[in-house]
């Protein structure tokens, strides 16, 4: 059985994918996907717990990703990632964040979102505070 969170990176930029599925996937399962067309695929074959939305996404972009796990029961919480210049008021999908703080701070906000405990072990079954699990197979 495994209880860590399932997360999906959204995004067009490769590099940034990988930088943020290598800071998250200290402490979850992180999935990427560097096109609607690939998240689309992705997310129907699994559930995640949270889909990141990159700010590389157009607006329209991410409305289709979140389209796509509107019916999904439990339903995955979206967190946008706000670029600099944008305001939390033009990208009305999900819980929006602007990117000041750097990886620490999607890393912080991840596990906000998640009930995790960041100051326990990394994958660590006891790090886990957990409202957000689902028991896998």
């Amino acid at each position: 059985m495994n209880h860590h969170s399932q997360i999906l990176v959204v995004g067009r930029d490769q590099m940034l994918l990988q930088t943020h599925r290598l800071i998250l996937g200290t402490y979850f399962e992180v999935e990427a996907a560097g096109r609607i067309s690939e998240a689309g695929s992705i997310l129907s074959k699994r559930e995640f717990d949270l889909i990141v939305l990159c700010d590389t996404l157009t607006d329209a972009e991410c409305q289709q990703v979140a389209g796509m796990v509107e019916h999904q029961k439990p339903k995955p919480t979206l967190l946008s990632l706000l670029g600099p210049g944008t305001k939390d008021h033009e990208r009305h999908i999900g819980r929006c964040m602007a990117l000041k703080g750097g990886p620490l701070q999607l890393l912080r906000e991840c596990a906000d979102v998640l009930g995790f405990d960041l100051r326990a072990k990394p994958n660590g079954r006891d790090a886990y505070l957990g409202h957000a699990a689902r028991s896998r197979a």
